[in-house]
């Protein structure tokens, strides 16, 4: 590694040293899910995000002097390789964001940095996207989700290609996931420092649970689904549950992607099989496409404004969400890693602004 490149590169996890008062936006944003308003360990977490968001730098870093900054990783299922290349930069760089989010594929994407095991998700999806222990829709008949969350969260993660708990959980970053309440349709934040990190993998399964390719994920006071039917798309600067000032989106789909509306065959599909036990959602996935729109266009505009910095593929996303072509998985991995490398320098310069 360049010496240049080294002498910019710091870790960015720190103790915080200043509290804000929390967005009104908290009085429907959960942020665990085995815990309510009358249980002190409520109160404890909202300040920890808050607080993780007022960080500061390390005093020995170039970059000291930067605030307020998270790093968010958006979903995509598959395409998250796009996302795990770019991590995989930044840990090679020695970048890490005390706090970050991850939605749906994103929770398992972040699962990797927090642990700092650079290619390990490049690993799990190239070996096994053809393994039928994987994914695949035998799975789906016999066990209702096309992704097999048992074997990655089981055997994979604690044998085959073992996840790194200790490092996980004595970690100084904070990795923050959303899930949709299957009954409320709104979205829920959970930290890694509210549970263990086997019981963590129960809310990164929930987060990626996406209803017609997994079931429901029960937990201990409630049903969740995916993490992008509350929180479509990502979670802007003001959807935030604190004040966010120096926000990083990595997202897995080219700027000029948008989403065609929900066909009535899938509406009606959804109805026949959710709208009973789960009715809104049903109403919050078919207004994804036009939510997730609306999202795009107005980061575009944040991003303009220079108040986001946004990390993205160039050109269209050719990998499916369920993709097991290895070289188009290497290849969008690669993009990822190129993209993490190029704009470090930038990043570097954006998050010390004042």
């Amino acid at each position: 590694m360049p010496s240049r490149r080294r002498s910019m590169q710091s870790r960015i996890s720190r103790r915080v040293l200043s509290k804000k008062r929390l967005h009104g936006r908290w009085s429907h944003r959960r942020v665990a899910p085995s815990v309510g308003p009358s249980d002190p360990s409520f109160t404890i977490l909202k300040e920890e995000f808050h607080s993780l968001m007022m960080k500061a730098w390390n005093t020995e870093s170039e970059i000291h002097g930067a605030q307020e900054s998270l790093l968010i990783m958006e979903g995509g299922a598959m395409r998250g390789l796009f996302t795990a290349g770019v991590l995989d930069a930044f840990m090679e760089e020695e970048l890490y964001f005390p706090c970050s989010m991850g939605i749906s594929a994103g929770s398992m994407q972040g699962l990797c940095y927090l642990a700092h095991q650079r290619g390990r998700s490049l690993r799990m999806n190239t070996r096994f996207a053809k393994d039928p222990r994987y994914m695949g829709l035998r799975h789906l008949v016999k066990r209702g989700s096309y992704f097999n969350f048992h074997f990655i969260f089981g055997e994979l993660s604690e044998s085959i290609d073992p996840y790194d708990f200790v490092a996980a959980e004595q970690s100084k970053e904070t990795l923050y996931i959303i899930m949709t309440d299957a009954f409320t349709g709104q979205p829920v934040y959970v930290s890694s420092r509210s549970c263990t990190m086997r019981e963590f993998f129960k809310i990164s399964e929930a987060s990626c649970s996406i209803p017609l390719f997994s079931k429901p994920v029960p937990l201990k006071d409630g049903i969740y689904v995916d993490g992008g039917i509350g929180m479509p798309f990502v979670p802007l600067p003001e959807e935030l549950p604190s004040c966010c000032r120096k926000p990083v989106y990595i997202l897995t789909r080219d700027r000029n992607y948008r989403k065609k509306p929900v066909p009535a065959g899938f509406h009606a599909l959804l109805s026949l099989l959710y709208g009973k036990d789960y009715p809104r959602v049903v109403e919050e996935m078919c207004a994804i496409p036009a939510i997730y729109n609306e999202k795009v266009e107005k980061l575009l505009s944040l991003e303009k404004e220079g108040r986001v910095f946004v990390i993205r593929p160039k050109k269209p996303v050719v990998v499916s969400r369920t993709e097991k072509n290895v070289e188009k998985l290497r290849s969008l991995h690669r993009e990822g890693y190129e993209a993490g490398l190029a704009c470090h320098e930038d990043l570097m310069r954006w998050l010390h602004e004042t």
